[in-house]
């Protein structure tokens, strides 16, 4: 019987083995199948879940946004997600100081609505971009203000619990929870003087298990302090009512800088009398892997990391009254040297390196990596220093590298030994230093989870951690809760079931072979397609609600969406566990995959472990088209210039005829492509036409010099008046511009329809043209794409001359706002005129180059107002929004941006680069975009000589 027949509930079930394969990991060293995932919409499905699954005796697995480090999300069950569906903030009452939200709500999501208020909530964790606040109740986490806040656990008022049985109620519930409490009391009192030794009072964070201490200390919030950290083992959480805390008054930051990890170590002990909101700690390992992130730069030039080297930073942050806390922290003269950052754009930018330290870890090249073993063990603060001495004389002997970073006022430092769990030493070692660092964690009384979980990686260590009798009273606690052990069991009170190297999703004789030749070099980072596609650990970050990464997930909500999705499908298929091993290329599962994704690069610049999807589906379809040959779709989109040129051969005739809903239905019959989507229009005259007559009656002095303007596909066929606008202002600022006669299409369409051949044969010839050219003229791209091509993944193909030419190609915007930084009169503006614009910046842009000087170079028109919009991919992708079966997916992605674009007023001008974010605009929003080109051009012009009306698309 399939399993889904067996379930007969309301509840949304997905049993496939995809979805199951998805649901296999999260961001911890494991792999388990489920058996299947369920997506409640209500509590009441949920609890339709839970009891279908005690009906069919399966385990369930409760599950936020699979973001823990520790498999805790894991199992052979019913995996429930408990976050899909359940995202609602309802109920702020802030004369509670309350708010209830649903536990799929993310932390970044929850303080965006409470800041308007001026309100927050007070544990922040590093993952707050993904971290369900369902999952941080689980966890009891805390993160780096736990000093001043503690942990999650102290702001939960009151749960509403789907229980093992299929009941709903709330932890203040009394009839209902009136008998449990009775026997939690009566366990409490026969075991105080145990738990008071286990966990005795001194740590900030919290002692593995159920909350029993705190219970001990609030016996009036039993409910809350058991459920906090209990990782879905007694009850799933479908809703809460937190407390919340007032923004801080003021905020400073403290930059202490140390030759020693040692030094930093000690220097925490002695800054605690300043009472410090937090103090956190980045080693070299850590911060190197910063270097050539793009996202990361300015962090570096803050810290000053090239021109003044150091091993460990210290960042410490105080709140409300700082001044005078600061003043005294520079007073100790601790380390090499300090520095007080103060404006809030400068300690976001600290901020944002910490919190992306586990991905940025996990990116390092190679097979060796910094692994979650032993990241999550506390000690009173006064003990770090001794208890760091002790990690290093274990891990010494070993040969054993590791990374130390985390939250050192709180006495917990994320440590991460360096092991390459491909091979049989890697796993030895592995389990070794889990071992010994599990006794020296004893030796100081500290906690092993401190706010990770025990999940799968620690649940063998809990006797030590508790001893039996109190692991016994938590073996009681459990049954009263869920008498069947139906949910998560074996987490936190093992039964035999989880060690610390089983299920593995690497390990010795795992390794995984292609079927396939790559052709992309993976050029920046890692140097082959297995190591790229290995830098994903899980850890969620693409699972953001923010724009860029990842425009579709941020769309759908669904885990095939994501980067982390696409990735664990690709491995998935390739270790053939979701496809026939003769032909794995073949697998549907494959091509759900990449067929969805819109190779925005977006997860190249902000996945902090440089996963690169747009590289991986590109060689990947490449392999599949060298078996089965290249649709006949995807070789027009790759040859999308020769149909330019054959449009404007005829262009009265080709708009008429393409506009025709007769002929527009017979495209999306034959060819697929949406009906409802307008087709670009093409030129009565061609850019290249008019400025090659125009050259030759046109003499304009260039003291600057020569620069190459390239015309690509739509400047050249479609709308050339975006490229007379460009040559109005390069020649308005000196120079001569020249075009390539013979240039061909930069290979861009055929590179993201993984026609490789047509893409590398295309830039050969291109890059010769300009090897032949002066290296010192400039190449100016007005396509933000057609650049990323020449930039990037030319080199990616490994043609020859592309890294020589990559450094001459400069996109337009980039090119004159340089200029202008140099030379700020190298325009002659028209007079002042009150005019506003907004940007949306192209997302291939953004990947490349931090696009934040764009309103300021938009801005030096006179009398011009211009803002950046926080917007994300505008779903168009080059082709992909024209394709009918993705046509609603490409409006779904689009929306965050036309919101945007509908809020501002009519006599705002919207500047978009990009000719499909251009069109999407256009289509969707009724709303005409410029290039940054025009922009400049007419702020250069007197009103009776602006430029003509554009070709408007049809």
């Amino acid at each position: 019987m399939e399993m889904a027949e067996r379930l007969v509930i309301s509840c949304e079930l997905d049993f496939s083995e995809h979805t199951r394969q998805l649901y296999a990991t999260d961001a911890s060293l494991y792999q388990i199948a489920p058996v299947g995932v369920a997506f409640p919409k209500t509590a009441r499905e949920a609890a339709e879940a839970i009891q279908g699954a005690s009906a069919q005796g399966w385990a369930v697995i409760p599950r936020g946004a699979g973001s823990g480090l520790t498999g805790g999300a894991l199992g052979d069950g019913l995996v429930v997600d408990f976050a899909r569906h359940n995202r609602q903030i309802s109920e702020l009452n802030l004369e509670r100081r309350s708010v209830r939200v649903g536990a799929g709500v993310v932390l970044d999501q929850l303080n965006d609505f409470l800041r308007p208020h001026g309100w927050r909530f007070g544990p922040d964790v590093a993952t707050s971009s993904r971290a369900t606040l369902g999952g941080m109740i689980a966890n009891n986490s805390s993160g780096t203000h736990a000093p001043f806040y503690g942990c999650t656990g102290d702001h939960v008022l009151s749960l509403e619990m789907v229980m093992a049985d299929g009941s709903i109620t709330d932890s203040n519930g009394l009839d209902r929870l009136k008998p449990l409490r009775h026997q939690l009391e009566k366990l409490l009192a026969e075991n105080q003087e145990e738990i008071r030794r286990r966990m005795p009072p001194g740590l900030t964070k919290r002692w593995p298990g159920y909350g029993l201490d705190r219970c001990l200390r609030e016996p009036d919030r039993t409910l809350p302090h058991l459920l906090a950290g209990s990782e879905g083992t007694l009850a799933g959480i479908w809703s809460a009512e937190l407390r919340i805390v007032p923004l801080p008054r003021a905020r400073g930051l403290g930059l202490l800088f140390f030759a020693s990890v040692a030094e930093a170590m000690q220097a925490t002990v002695d800054l605690l009398d300043l009472q410090p909101a937090a103090i956190e700690h980045i080693d070299r390992i850590l911060f190197d892997q910063t270097r050539g992130q793009l996202a990361f730069q300015a962090a570096r030039d803050l810290l000053e990391l090239e021109t003044a080297p150091c091993e460990a930073i210290l960042i410490v942050e105080f709140f409300d009254e700082v001044g005078d806390k600061l003043a005294a922290l520079s007073a100790r003269r601790l380390g090499l040297r300090s520095k007080v950052v103060t404006a809030a754009a400068e300690m976001n930018l600290v901020w944002n390196l910490r919190k992306a330290g586990l991905s940025l870890l996990t990116g390092c090249p190679g097979p060796a990596k910094p692994v979650t073993c032993i990241e999550d063990a506390a000690v009173r603060p006064a003990d770090l220093p001794a208890y760091v001495a002790g990690l290093q004389a274990i891990l010494k002997p070993l040969g054993v590298a590791a990374c130390y970073y985390g939250h050192a006022a709180s006495g917990l430092l994320h440590v991460r030994p360096v092991l390459d769990l491909h091979t049989a030493e890697g796993v030895r070692h592995l389990r070794l230093i889990a071992t010994e660092v599990a006794g020296l964690v004893r030796q100081f009384n500290g906690s092993l989870a401190a706010e990770h979980g025990v999940g799968i990686a620690r649940a063998e260590f809990m006797p030590g951690q508790l001893g039996e009798p109190l692991l016994g009273a938590m073996r009681e606690i459990k049954r009263l809760f869920d008498p069947q052990g139906l949910l998560n069991p074996g987490k936190i009170t093992p039964d035999g079931r989880y060690r610390i190297d089983t299920h593995l999703r690497q390990g010795a004789g795992k390794e995984m072979v292609l079927p396939f030749a790559p052709v992309l070099a993976f050029a920046a980072r890692d140097h082959s397609f297995i190591g790229n596609l290995e830098q994903c650990n899980g850890c969620g970050g693409c699972l953001k609600s923010a724009p860029v990464m990842c425009p579709t997930y941020i769309a759908t909500g669904r885990e095939i969406m994501s980067t982390r999705g696409r990735a664990n499908t690709i491995r998935a298929v390739l270790e053939g566990r979701l496809a026939d091993s003769e032909a794995p290329l073949d697998s549907p599962a494959l091509a759900a995959a990449l067929e969805n994704c819109l190779s925005c690069k977006a997860c190249a610049a902000e996945c902090p472990s440089n996963v690169n999807l747009p590289l991986l589906k590109a060689d990947l379809l490449h392999a599949r088209q060298q078996r089965s040959g290249l649709p006949l779709r995807a070789w027009l989109i790759s040859r999308v210039d020769l149909l330019g040129k054959l449009g404007c051969l005829a262009p009265a005739f080709a708009n008429a005829l393409l506009s025709a809903a007769p002929v527009r239905r017979l495209l999306e019959k034959t060819l697929g492509l949406a009906s409802p989507r307008p087709l670009p229009a093409y030129a009565a005259k061609r850019f290249d036409h008019w400025f090659h007559r125009r050259a030759r009656a046109v003499r304009r002095p260039a003291p600057r010099g020569k620069v190459i303007l390239w015309d690509d596909t739509f400047t050249r066929y479609h709308e050339p008046h975006i490229g007379r606008a460009a040559v109005k202002v390069l020649e308005a600022a000196g120079y001569e511009v020249a075009l390539l006669t013979e240039r061909v299409c930069c290979g861009r369409p055929a590179f993201s329809q993984g026609d490789l051949g047509q893409a590398a044969r295309l830039g050969r010839h291109n890059l010769a043209l300009l090897a032949g050219q002066d290296p010192s003229w400039p190449v100016i791209f007005l396509e933000p794409s057609c650049w990323a091509m020449f930039a990037e993944d030319y080199r990616e193909l490994g043609l020859p001359h592309a890294d020589q030419i990559s450094g001459r190609c400069l996109l337009f915007e980039h090119f004159v706002d340089r200029l202008l930084q140099a030379d700020p009169a190298a325009l002659p503006w028209c007079p002042a005129r009150p005019v506003k614009a907004v940007i949306h910046a192209h997302c291939q842009a953004k990947a490349l180059l931090p696009v934040g000087f764009m309103p300021a170079l938009a801005g030096r028109a006179p009398g011009s107002s211009v803002t950046l919009l926080d917007t994300g991919c505008c779903g168009m992708a080059g082709a992909f929004g024209s394709l009918a079966e993705k046509y609603e997916l490409s409006r779904a992605v689009a929306e965050p941006l036309i919101q945007k674009i509908d809020q501002q007023t009519p006599e705002t001008a919207i500047i978009a680069s990009g000719a499909s974010c251009r069109h999407q605009i256009e289509h969707l929003a009724r709303r005409r975009p410029i290039h940054m080109a025009e922009w400049l051009a007419e702020a250069l012009e007197a009103p009776e000589t602006r430029l003509p009306n554009p070709v408007r698309s049809f």
